[in-house]
């Protein structure tokens, strides 16, 4: 096959990667002067109904994708009986390869190697592709460290509801032993978290150099899959936080409604695992008899909640009794206009609304902190009691948030999440993030502001200073904004501003510039203002051009067109010669525009035009 030139097209120049179905060359694309990868179908599989079908779909299911972690399909063609998929030529090696030179990856490269791992699977999945066969030897590091996913060919499209269990002509299982699903194992359907346990024995093997399960044969192995609980990382290897393994250890659950649901859900705990690495952050989908006992637990909380609800009606009717009696007395000394301002200071705010209602009487509520009530009682009212007060007026009472101060505790040293926690139970109303570089581990808070150990008013804003990380500014050019979005997040960045331009070089809604160039050092936590590439408008336009006469040299000549939607706009304006001129016009609505033709001031015709 070297030096054969495919499809008139493609000129072979080496072997880069052989499969069980097919081989995979490197080769030079003669019409785009570019490089790329060759897959093609071993002859031996040509007339092998089962293989073809496979080679098919792989086809099929790169075409749905195009993302910048995934190894992205060109083209797919037939020369004579030799079936091919034309890639991206992905210049490095596979990520089994990086693992058998470097023994173990550190910690930090491999989340950052598994997020981008992550973001090609989830993207995978909301296309409705779920990929199978996620492993090592399918995952492709390039020579500047970028990692994307490849190898489609025994992927499922969910709309083909096909299973796990698929038949080769061997009449073997698809995927590979050491790093599929217990569900594969047994011959069940995969879905989306089949592939996240896949991710989470490439994660094992990437942390400790081995695979979670080995044995001497593949039916051992995929026993073990079913039947037995890994091993912790740390019994492997230091250097592993408890949180990374608490992460990779959920995404390897046999049960698939423990596992992560989402790649975005396991994404998005990996990144908790930099800066909270003394873990506890990861939970579990409850067990039938847990939430069994929570129900229970809330039919008692509603049957207190219903007494509690009963004392209160008992005391509402009292007062309504009352308040039935002076209304009464009221009426038969003939004040049906007015009623008499009870002293509702010192009540809560539910008995105080009653007791004005049953009264005819309206009320506005205000609310402020007060040092002499707790939360939920009037502290004033703006009729006194006693004063007779018209129906059609409502009176304001003012009700008590509680104290507004309190004693702000010296948080540093802590983690950010769990200051916030504790200023949030205590009602701070406010408080900001402001992250710096620090020798202190990235998350801990270095300093607050306002003064510590000081009494404060709950609605002063608290300034927390964090212990952030250096981020390299990512690629954002070409993605939607969704996509942009979700690779800053997954950088530990937030969206700024979304702007708008015209580039013609460009889809629609794609990114064409970002407020920082790539590769410079920001901190956790910088927004990063991006702007879209603008929709084009649609235009519509006569069937020829309009011919204009002019009689006069140095004639001044100008054109307004009204369109169907009564939009008026100027579409010519200019000193002209004597002669003859075709102006060509266009418009963004389609029907018929009427064209008024001026020279020198003076209206001197007016034409009716077909837009289509």
């Amino acid at each position: 096959m070297i030096g054969h030139v495919i499809s008139g097209r493609y000129v072979v120049q080496a072997v880069v990667g052989t499969g069980g179905m097919a081989v995979v060359y490197r080769a030079f694309d003669k019409k785009k002067n570019r490089i790329v990868a060759i897959k093609v179908l071993r002859p031996e599989y040509e007339s092998d109904e089962e293989f073809v079908r496979r080679f098919s779909r792989e086809a099929e299911a790169a075409s749905k994708v195009s993302h910048e972690n995934i190894v992205n399909m060109l083209d797919v063609g037939i020369d004579g009986d030799m079936r091919y998929i034309v890639m991206e030529y992905v210049d490095g090696q596979t990520l089994k390869e990086m693992i058998r030179q470097r023994g173990t990856i550190h910690p930090d490269t491999a989340i950052r190697m598994a997020i981008r791992i992550l973001a090609a699977v989830d993207h995978a999945h909301r296309n409705g592709i779920v990929h199978r066969d996620i492993k090592p030897q399918n995952i492709m590091v390039d020579n500047e460290g970028r990692v994307k996913v490849a190898d489609f060919g025994i992927a499922r499209l969910k709309a083909a509801q096909a299973t796990t269990t698929e038949e080769g002509s061997n009449g073997s299982v698809l995927g590979s032993v050491h790093y599929f699903s217990p569900e594969q194992a047994k011959g069940e359907v995969a879905d989306e978290k089949s592939d996240l346990y896949s991710v989470g024995v490439v994660m094992y093997e990437m942390l400790t150099g081995r695979v979670p399960f080995d044995g001497e044969t593949s039916v051992s192995v995929a026993l073990k899959h079913v039947s037995e609980e890994p091993k912790s990382m740390r019994d492997h290897q230091e250097g592993i936080s408890k949180a990374l393994d608490e992460v990779v250890m959920r995404a390897l659950c046999k049960d698939a409604t423990k596992r992560y649901q989402t790649a975005a859900e396991m994404a998005a705990d990996l990144r908790k695992t930099i800066s909270h690495p003394q873990g506890g952050f990861v939970t579990y989908p409850k067990d039938p008899e847990e939430i069994e006992r929570e129900k229970e637990e809330r039919r008692r909380r509603r049957a207190r909640d219903r007494k509690r609800l009963r004392q209160t009606l008992v005391a509402v009717i009292s007062v309504a009794i009352v308040l039935m009696i002076a209304a009464g007395i009221w009426y038969f000394t003939n004040t049906s206009n007015t009623y008499v301002m009870p002293d509702l200071v010192g009540q809560e705010q539910l008995l105080a609304q009653g007791a004005l209602e049953q009264l005819g009487g309206a009320c506005e509520f205000e609310y402020g902190y007060s040092e002499d009530y707790e939360e939920g009682i009037v502290v004033a009212q703006s009729r006194r009691g006693g004063a007779r007060v018209k129906l059609s007026v409502p009176v304001t009472l003012t009700v008590s948030l509680g104290s507004q101060w309190y004693y702000l505790l010296d948080y540093t040293g802590q983690t950010l999440q769990e200051a916030e926690e504790a200023l949030g139970a205590l009602g701070v109303e406010s408080m900001e993030v402001l992250y710096v570089e620090s020798d202190a581990p990235v998350g801990t808070v270095v300093a607050i502001s306002p003064e510590v150990d000081t009494t404060q008013a709950k609605d002063t804003p608290v300034i927390f200073t964090v212990s952030g990380q250096r981020i390299l500014m990512p690629d954002l050019t070409g993605l939607s904004l969704e996509q942009a979005q979700g690779l800053l997040e997954a950088e530990g960045l937030a969206l700024g501003a979304v702007g708008e331009a015209d580039a013609a070089d460009a889809q629609p809604g794609a990114v064409v510039e970002q407020s920082v160039a790539v590769g410079t050092e920001l901190m956790a936590g910088a927004t990063v203002d991006v702007t879209l590439n603008r929709a084009q408008e649609t235009l519509y336009y006569p069937a020829s051009k309009l011919s204009v006469v002019v009689p006069l040299n140095g004639s001044n000549v100008k054109l307004t067109m009204t369109a169907p939607s009564g939009q008026v706009q100027e579409v010519y304006h200019g000193i002209l010669n004597a002669g003859t001129y075709r102006i060509a016009l266009a418009s963004g609505e389609a029907g018929e525009h009427v064209v008024r033709i001026e020279m020198d001031g003076v209206e001197m015709e007016t034409e009716t035009i077909l837009f289509e």
